[in-house]
């Protein structure tokens, strides 16, 4: 079914069965809901943002504003600890995912290491791996060993095959074949080793 037939047996399906509608609404009633409580938890992340000049309605918007993310990051860091729910988390996290982000390397690392919470692991994990250098070669080879980093570990295959690589040929390709058959990071690493997706 090509996607023009799936929007059209959708609006088939929205005007015909009432049932169907229904569930439609109450998904789209609580995601809603759960969008206007997520706007309503940033503010306090959103005051501190506009306070550095970056007009933002929400954490979401800075890849609106050019260059935000150098000033953005040490409020986003000190954001990120905060009792937040997971969407408002994620939108931090996602504004963590910077390559400006570097210079906070041993604040990601500590953010990383002592996240209590998955969707903070996750992005200190993303982020990590966006701004790693050539200098964060050994960091990376323990992150991607700590079995305790559960699956954000897989977001690390990628900069340690690139730049170890780079420091050596095929240093990077030889830690990715060890780890074919982890059960977390084995998929990934084949991909990378057969030479597909970005990054290589």
């Amino acid at each position: 079914m090509t996607a023009t037939e799936l929007m059209a047996e959708k609006a088939r399906r929205l005007d015909e069965d009432p049932t169907y509608r229904a569930e439609v609404e109450r998904q789209e009633a609580e995601r809603q809901a759960r969008v206007d409580r997520e706007r309503q938890a940033e503010q306090p992340l959103v005051e501190d943002l506009r306070r550095l000049g970056l007009n933002v309605n929400s954490v979401w918007d800075l890849d609106k504003v050019p260059d935000s993310r150098p000033r953005a990051i040490p409020v986003l860091l000190d954001h990120i600890r905060r009792d937040y729910p997971d969407g408002v988390l994620m939108g931090i996290g996602v504004g963590l995912d910077d390559r400006s982000a570097h210079a906070w390397w041993a604040e990601l690392r500590g953010l990383l290491r002592g996240a209590s919470r998955d969707v903070v692991r996750d992005r200190a994990a993303s982020a990590l791996a966006t701004c790693a250098t050539r200098e964060n070669y050994d960091d990376l080879l323990t992150f991607i060993t700590d079995e305790a980093l559960g699956a954000a570990r897989v977001y690390f295959v990628r900069p340690v095959n690139r730049i170890g690589n780079k420091i050596s040929p095929g240093q990077g390709r030889s830690v990715l074949e060890a780890l074919t058959d982890d059960a977390v990071l084995g998929k990934e690493a084949t991909t990378v080793l057969k030479g597909r997706g970005r990054n290589q």
